[in-house]
């Protein structure tokens, strides 16, 4: 390609960039007081709290364990019923 000419800005220094600072983040209420019981270590407090949601989530499904499953029908209330309702017509 001949003749091609770009024009070139001899004040433009190029984009100033700023050395980028790590964000921090804050902890919070619950990471706190872990670490206020002894457990130094993020990963170990979180693995803690997470240990305690899996209990409390399984203890919830086990108490409503009747409320997930359909109970049984007692047919033994039909069955009398039905044999009642036969001897009333004779």
């Amino acid at each position: 390609m001949q003749g091609i000419e770009f024009e070139e800005d001899k004040n433009f220094s190029g984009i100033k960039s700023k050395a980028i600072e790590p964000t921090v983040a804050r902890q919070g209420f619950i990471m706190k007081l872990m670490v206020r019981i002894g457990f130094a270590d993020n990963a170990t407090a979180n693995l803690v709290l997470l240990s305690f949601a899996a209990l409390l989530f399984g203890t919830a499904i086990f108490l409503y364990a009747e409320i997930l499953v359909e109970p049984e029908k007692d047919w033994s209330l039909d069955a009398r019923a039905i044999l009642e309702a036969h001897e009333y017509k004779r």
